[in-house]
This record gives C-alpha cells, structure tokens and sequence, in this order.
C-alpha cells in the first residue's frame, strides 16, 4: 500500500519517463526529477503524505535512520552544493522512479506522448506519485513511484540547445583527413 498525490505545475529534470533509461544493471527505469519551487503551495501536503507513509510502514521501517525523497537544492558539503546544478538552488528535488513499467504520459488534453522530445528536461507538468516504503539489507527509507504525467506547458530545455549542423560543418571537401595516410 502506498500514499498517492499528484504534485501539479512543476518542471521536470533529468526526463526518462517516455522511452527510460537502462541501469548499471542493465534493466530499464522511467524516472524524472521534480524541481519543486520552495515556495510551492503543494510543499507542506508533500511533507505530509511523506510522513504518512513512514507512520503507516514502521513496522517495515523498524527504527534508525530512514531516507527520505524530499531533497533540498541549497544543501551544501564541504562548502560546495550538494546537487550541483544552479537549477537546483530555490528547489526540492524529487527523484520519482518506475522500475516495472512505463508511466502514463499524456499532453493538455490527455493524448498520449509517445515522442521523448516532447516531454523533456525543463518541461512543466503535473506528476503522480506513490510514495512507497522499501527495506534493503544496506538502506531503509521512503521513495516516490513514478505513476503518471501530465504535460502543462513547455520551458527553456535543460539538456543543452541543438547544434546547428548548417553552422558548425561544411559541404566542402576539405583535406582535414590528410592526417589519415
């Protein structure tokens, strides 16, 4: 059993939702992070539904250090920023995940995406999650399943802007291969 809320109007990062991603292990995972804005109004009912499900699993949980999902973009070590990127600052992160099958994706008018270019890194939407308690021999703690999304609208892309190949190489037959013989 798990504590399902769906977090509206934030923007996708790290965007693996449509097609996945393979793992270290070799097994496909659709994920994304949540960059949720401090000052979000869903911020407390995250809080929430994350502390109802580490009080509904504590006989799962047991006691001692439990991780939660909820990251915070400022959080510093060793005087650097725990999660890099300067996208992160003024954010919790959320990292949802689905390790059995793809989430639904779907745009405005609920029409499945079936193209990961448009649903990307930067994008805005509204995201279903379950949070779920987990056990392992090492780790013990809460996490958000990745169970839907919903597009709202587009935003400045975070992977990096497209090269253009008109601009950057020529048609020319050049002797840069000389090299080569």
């Amino acid at each position: 059993m798990s504590t399902q809320i769906v977090i509206k109007n934030v923007r996708l990062s790290y965007c693996y939702a449509v097609k996945g991603k393979l793992n270290k292990n070799g097994v496909r995972v659709w994920s994304t992070t949540l960059l949720v804005p401090k000052n979000h109004p869903q911020v407390d009912e995250i809080k929430a539904a994350i502390k109802a499900e580490i009080d509904k699993s504590s006989a799962k949980l047991g006691k001692g250090l439990i991780k939660k999902p909820l990251l915070d973009g400022d959080a510093k070590e060793d005087d650097q920023y725990k999660y890099g990127d300067a996208i992160n600052r003024g954010n919790y992160l959320l990292r949802a995940a689905n390790y059995n099958r793809a989430p639904k994706v779907v745009d405005q008018q609920k029409n499945e995406i079936l193209d990961a270019d448009q649903l990307y890194s930067g994008c805005y939407a509204n995201v279903v999650i379950n949070f779920y308690a987990y056990s392992g021999d090492e780790n013990k703690g809460i996490s958000p399943g990745l169970e839907a999304i919903q597009k709202k609208r587009d935003g400045e892309r975070l992977s990096g802007s497209e090269v253009a190949v008109d601009q950057v190489f020529s048609t020319e037959d050049d002797d840069d291969d000389a090299f080569l013989k």
